[in-house]
């Protein structure tokens, strides 16, 4: 009994082994978390060349034509005769097939409006990976990552080729706007920059140089910037967001307005005895203090000397805050160091 016992636990083992050989070789079905079969099936790259498989092997025109072809179900069944036998139908390496074709056609191509010359490519002495990045570790083709603008320019850069629109594209010429520039696009183009798309159809900068948005901008303003915005608005959009200022107003562009036009906040009890303005503009922006707009404040220039006994590397706060053992500073605090007024 113990006998029988070990044969079926070596046979079952030497079943399982097989199972995961089998998967392993095939890697042409991959299932979900449920067990159930994918609706899109999965071709694994990285198993293939696992087992030494040349990118010649499938695609047999890659060093020799323009097109370098996909595999087909003749050339598939070489191995998968023999490894799909005990599979369903749906697990068969003909379920990767409509009729002779493919189902993965050219997945993650260029498109027609492209112009890629791959055999032009190859005699350069490129190497697949150089535009099939990471393919030795796909798991399913159709997740392959699609063709990047950048990589391209980057490559023709460093190899001193042709890298201008009408080296790839037949129809996209730099003189000529692309087609989602039309409409109302002068309207929309700010909101599109601004929301970081990857796509290279919203990518400015493939085209446009950052002193283009600026050059433009000096005489074309923005259309939200009003009159009202400019009397009630922009001091709360720059409080929110003042990278988007940025992109086209430097610091210095603030203050040299500020110096002759106070905001319309600077009323009533804004400033003695609370003295709670400085929170309000410079609390994101401590270090450049209230003299960034106040520097001629008299009240400023008749700060307290430090007691004697008192040192500039001392912690002023330590003390002075409300609390401490010593009176409370009389003023808000904004962050300053406390020697550049105290003396």
């Amino acid at each position: 009994m113990a006998l029988l016992k070990q044969r079926l636990d070596r046979r079952a083992g030497s079943v399982l082994a097989f199972a995961v050989m089998v998967a392993a070789l095939a890697s042409c079905v991959l299932f979900d978390g449920s067990g159930s079969a994918r609706r899109s099936y999965a071709f694994s790259h990285r198993a293939h060349i696992e087992l030494e498989l040349g990118c010649t092997d499938c695609h047999q025109g890659a060093e020799s034509k323009d097109e370098p072809g996909m595999p087909s179900v003749g050339a598939c069944r070489l191995c998968h005769t023999e490894l799909d036998a005990q599979k369903p139908l749906e697990r068969k390496v003909e379920s990767l097939f409509d009729g002779k074709q493919f189902r993965a056609m050219a997945q993650g191509a260029v498109g027609p409006e492209i112009v890629f010359p791959h055999l032009k490519h190859v005699a350069a002495g490129l190497e697949c990976s150089a535009c099939h990045a990471a393919v030795e570790k796909n798991e399913d083709t159709l997740e392959l990552p699609k063709a990047r603008m950048d990589n391209c320019t980057t490559c023709h850069t460093e190899r001193k080729v042709a890298n201008d629109c009408a080296a790839c594209h037949p129809t996209i010429l730099a003189e000529i706007a692309p087609a989602s520039h039309n409409g109302n696009w002068t309207r929309v183009h700010g909101g599109v920059f601004h929301a970081g798309s990857e796509s290279t159809v919203d990518r400015c900068d493939l085209c446009h140089k950052e002193q283009d948005c600026a050059s433009c901008h000096m005489t074309t303003q923005p259309e939200n910037h009003t009159n009202q915005w400019r009397r009630v608005g922009h001091g709360l959009a720059a409080q929110l967001d003042r990278d988007n200022c940025a992109t086209c107003h430097r610091p210095d562009t603030c203050i040299s307005c500020h110096s002759e036009n106070e905001p319309r906040s600077h009323t009533g009890n804004f400033g003695s005895p609370r003295n709670n303005h400085c929170l309000g503009c410079h609390q994101p922006l401590q270090g450049e203090g209230c003299s960034a707009c106040h520097s001629g404040t008299p009240s400023h220039a008749l700060a307290a000397p430090k007691p004697p006994g008192h040192t500039p590397a001392m912690d002023c706060r330590q003390c002075h805050l409300p609390g401490g053992v010593q009176p409370p500073m009389p003023h808000v605090d904004d962050g300053s160091n406390c020697n550049s007024c105290h003396h």
